[in-house]
Order: C-alpha cells, then sequence, then structure tokens
C-alpha cells in the first residue's frame, strides 16, 4: 500500500530531464521581465478562477504555473519576436477543463511568437499577426497602478520625453508627451501623482490638471497650487538632465 502511494505521489511530480537544459538567451528587454497573468488564449477566454501565470525572467529563462502544472524554460528574445524553448514542467493531473486550458498554454508557447506591450498588457502573435495570448502585468496590478490608452486621430507617432528637475527637497522626473494636438506632462512630487494638459499661455508651457499648474519656461519649471490661491509662489525647479 505504502509503495502504491509512494509511486503515485512521484508520478504527480515527474519532471521531462530532456526539456531542461538553458541555452543563452540574448538580453531580455526590460519592459518583458516580470510576472504576467493569463487573460485570453487564442480568442476563447480563460477559466475565471484559474491564473495561469507566464513569468519571463532577465537571465533569459521563464517559467511559472500554467494552471495545475508549474514549468521552466529558456527563452529567447530578437527585436519583436520571442521564441519559447522546450518546457520542463510537472506531471500532475488535474480536472479536464483545467487541463485543456494548460494545454493550450504550452501549444501557443511552442511557436515563434511576435510580442508588444501596451497599457500594462502583453499580447502574444503570429508571424501573421493573428493575436494567440494576452496577458496582464501582475506588478502592475499589485501596484495599484491603472494603465490608460488613449487614441488620438490623425496623431501620427507618439513623441515622448523625460526631463529631471531638482525641486529642492527632491529630484522630479517629468514626462512630457505629444501626440498631434495632445500636449501632456506626468510626473510625482511630494507624494502627489499629477497628470496635466497644455493650455494657452503667454510665455513658455502651460500645463494644467485638477488643482495644479506646471509652468515651464527654458530651464526652470513651477508648479502652482491653485486651491492656495493667487499668494501661492509655487515650487521651483530647475532641470539638471
Amino acid at each position: 500500500m505504502l509503495k502504491a502511494l509512494t509511486a503515485a505521489s512521484c508520478a504527480c511530480v515527474l519532471i521531462e530531464l530532456a526539456s531542461t537544459e538553458i541555452v543563452a538567451a540574448e538580453k531580455v528587454p526590460e519592459e518583458l521581465v516580470g510576472s504576467w497573468l493569463v487573460e485570453d488564449i487564442g480568442g476563447g477566454g480563460v477559466i475565471e478562477d484559474l491564473h495561469s501565470v507566464l513569468e519571463i525572467r532577465e537571465d533569459g529563462t521563464y517559467g511559472g504555473m500554467a494552471g495545475c502544472n508549474n514549468f521552466t524554460g529558456a527563452v529567447s528574445p530578437l527585436g519583436t519576436t520571442i521564441t519559447f524553448g522546450p518546457t520542463a514542467a510537472a506531471r500532475k493531473m488535474c480536472a479536464p477543463a483545467i487541463m485543456d486550458q494548460e494545454q493550450k498554454f504550452f501549444d501557443t508557447l511552442r511557436d515563434g511568437l511576435t510580442w508588444r506591450i501596451d497599457g500594462g498588457r502583453l499580447t502574444l502573435t503570429k508571424p501573421d499577426g493573428a493575436p494567440v495570448m494576452r496577458l496582464a502585468s501582475m506588478e502592475a496590478a499589485a501596484a495599484g497602478i491603472a494603465e490608460i490608452t488613449l487614441s488620438i486621430p490623425d496623431a501620427g507617432a507618439v513623441d515622448r520625453q523625460k526631463v529631471r528637475y531638482d525641486c529642492g527637497c527632491e529630484t522630479v522626473e517629468a514626462e512630457y508627451i505629444n501626440a498631434g494636438p495632445v500636449s501632456l506632462v506626468t510626473f510625482s512630487i511630494r507624494g502627489t501623482y499629477i497628470v496635466a494638459s497644455a493650455v494657452i499661455s503667454g510665455s513658455g508651457a502651460r500645463y494644467a490638471g485638477g488643482r495644479y499648474i506646471w509652468w515651464t519656461e527654458g530651464e526652470e519649471a513651477t508648479l502652482f497650487d491653485v486651491a492656495k490661491g493667487e499668494d501661492d509662489p509655487g515650487i521651483a525647479c530647475r532641470k539638471t538632465g
């Protein structure tokens, strides 16, 4: 009886040793590194309460939980394409529906794929552009970060520039985003996250967001809190990089 139980237990954690060889991978793009929760496979959705997680690591390996079994392997990114090497996985058995989703997950990772990240979501597509898997960043969700995607008609390319400022008691990194007629600036200062849009200004560049005004002139910028009235001297900042 004991032997039978031991054998059954071992069968649940058998690893495909032949596929565990890790090969050298190209440098993994920083935006790909992290844990990604599967939201859709092949347009058929996923089981709501079943978490299939793909973890891509900076050392060129990948792994995670497919739904029933843990897995690992090597990944080779090249530009916007990505190849997942042979997967080593446990062989534990779960309910048929779970095993079906797990198999679809593994089958998707066997193909050479193209990747793109937009709004905290990773989309894997076939070479012909057909989506095969959509995943969401677990780090962004855990941090309480919400991603917003804007579609600007006739905008063409999006220009992003990050500028670092010395604002006295802290360093602030502002990101200027320009797309067609839309110009935004985002930054955090003194624990407050601010998104402001460009408005008409007699000189320099003036951005307004909520109760704040961000006004830049040359190498300097000033943050005003309009709730404090016209006497607010603002927080003076100077560009450092």
